[in-house]
């Protein structure tokens, strides 16, 4: 497990290239702490300096108030003020870009590029000096062995952010200093130059990591699920579904048997995960309830998310057809006989939390349009709020004296099993079609679900579409749909259109698909972010993403 900090608490956040350029920070020995010097001459105090590194994986509870999948089509922000507004109007610029992928509590760490540079920073200070550090035994040259891994996965995993919402980027692999300024301005490599060194990076951690299940470190199937969904999204399909596959026919995991569950707390380190960003071990906190929970409702929650009627759409009844060509679906009661992750992921009108109806209808408690005196600012947009990640056990201390957000532990799940199932699909389906194989890993993750296996016969286009489809619920919320609407270029028609919710009439009998706003996506500059500014203006040699 990873242990608390006993020295790099002395770092601070930092922006981009520049984070730290200055090395005394490392001179410093407070009393209390552990001085640089004697870090590299123990290799246990070398493992607690790499332990802190996993404090920057992604963390996608804590988006300053908002989640990513607000920016697409599964969901609207409930608060209309914040950054994420400027994106989905078409009103951002590279000073004013929403800081997506940045925890809120590093909303000044400009976006992921300075944040992911901060701790790519720390990894090259640890693969700088983990060589020097002594090795009295042969447990210490395996220990030695065991963490350079995890530090090389944990650099690939922090470039691979990086890609995802810039493209090709400098690749930093020196802890450089004001010593030597040209260094410090690097250029852009290209995106395939990129993808190549994340797999380098992955390929030597695979070499050094332990063959174990994963409990709470990086091992070899950490860095083979993450060289499989690299590959993916660089279209390179049969060696990413040969890097899929090594994790699936490993036999380490296995779909948790609650879809819901497996995101709780309690449930950390189940059968599915694969690599996470764990809170629930060192108690560090976020705040997805409190962000989260339907407003007005037990607890108070602040409604952040609203998940559109274009999600909810995509849930399947229960006999496996869509909702406008299966019998089971009413009109009048569109909410029943859906499969069952639509209610593990969906608060709509009448659901349950906490033993009490969520009134999402005009002027229900919770309801759209401002609740019941239509001034609550938090009430859902679209009819909705989102039901997935939230833990009925803290509604009854979301409000507490006191106890103000923060106190949230489950995991942010980063890969887990069945989405690495979907990649091996897609990956499979482009490269030969849909054979057997294909056929296998989509029904297991259906069938978690109780839902019927794909038809027969399906075409490759026929597939694709089943596969998109299945990653559209399975992966609700989790920041896939983002970049998945992006690499398979319907940024335009998805992330550009319309969103719709439901409004439901005050007696519950009527309801009403209404339009809640137009996205705007421009091609050819909203398929990457733009570099910060600030960065621009520092080095040279950068340049920004086309259309900005």
């Amino acid at each position: 497990m990873k242990t608390k900090l006993l020295y790099f608490l002395i770092t601070v956040l930092s922006i981009g290239l520049w984070s730290g350029c200055n090395d005394d920070f490392l001179d410093q020995e407070p009393l209390d702490l552990i001085s640089e010097e004697a870090v590299w001459k123990d290799v246990n105090l070398a493992e607690t300096f790499a332990n802190n590194i996993y404090t920057g994986l992604p963390n996608g509870y804590n988006r300053g108030y908002y989640m990513v999948a607000s920016a697409t089509d599964e969901a609207d922000n409930s608060y209309q003020w914040t950054q994420v507004e400027f994106f989905t109007r078409g009103d951002a610029t590279p000073g004013n870009f929403p800081q997506f992928g940045v925890p809120w509590e590093a909303l000044s760490a400009q976006g992921p590029w300075g944040y992911n540079y901060n701790y790519i920073r720390r990894c090259n200070i640890f693969l700088d000096r983990i060589g020097g550090v002594p090795e009295p035994d042969a447990p210490s040259k395996t220990q030695k062995a065991r963490i350079t891994g995890e530090v090389k996965f944990l650099r690939a995993l922090f470039y691979h952010e990086l890609s995802k919402y810039y493209g090709g980027v400098p690749l930093v692999t020196q802890a450089l200093g004001t010593e030597n300024i040209d260094a410090l301005l690097t250029p852009r490599s290209s995106l395939t130059e990129t993808v190549n060194f994340i797999l380098k990076e992955l390929d030597e951690a695979i070499a050094l990591l332990p063959d174990d299940p994963y409990k709470g470190r990086a091992v070899k199937s950490s860095a083979q699920a993450l060289k499989g969904r690299v590959l993916l999204y660089a279209a390179k399909w049969a060696e990413s579904a040969a890097a899929s596959k090594l994790v699936i026919d490993g036999g380490k995991y296995s779909l948790f048997p609650d879809y819901g569950a497996l995101f709780l707390a309690e449930n950390t380190n189940n059968s599915e995960v694969i690599f996470d960003n764990q809170f629930k071990i060192d108690r560090r906190g976020h705040n997805v309830d409190q962000f989260n929970n339907p407003a007005n409702h037990i607890g108070g929650g602040w409604g952040g998310t609203s998940p559109t009627q274009n999600l909810v759409d995509k849930y399947e009844m229960t006999d496996g057809l869509p909702y406008d060509k299966s019998p089971l679906y009413n009109p009048n009661d569109p909410y029943k006989n859906r499969e069952p992750r639509f209610y593990a992921s969906i608060f709509y009108d009448g659901s349950l939390w906490g033993g009490e109806p969520v009134e999402t209808r005009v002027k229900g408690r919770s309801g759209i349009d401002g609740g019941p005196d239509g001034t609550n600012a938090d009430a859902t947009k679209t009819g909705y709020y989102m039901r997935k990640f939230l833990d009925e056990k803290n509604l009854n201390r979301l409000y507490a004296a006191g106890n103000v957000g923060g106190g949230s532990y489950n995991s942010w799940v980063i890969l887990r099993l069945a989405e690495i199932l979907l990649n091996y699909a897609e990956a499979q389906n482009e490269a030969v079609g849909p054979d057997a194989t294909v056929y296998d890993a989509v029904n297991k993750v259906r069938a978690r679900v109780k839902l019927p296996p794909l038809a027969a016969g399906l075409t490759k286009e026929q597939m694709r579409e089943k596969i998109r489809q299945e990653r559209a619920v399975e992966l609700a919320f989790e920041e896939h749909r983002f970049f998945d609407l992006r690499r398979w270029g319907l940024g335009t028609q998805m992330l550009g259109g319309p969103i719709f919710g439901m409004r439901i009439s005050q007696d519950g009998k009527t309801f009403t698909r209404f339009e809640v706003e137009k996205r705007v996506f421009r091609a050819g500059r909203d398929e990457l972010q733009p570099i910060p500014q600030s960065e621009i203006d520092k080095n040279s040699k950068l340049q920004q993403n086309p259309g900005w």
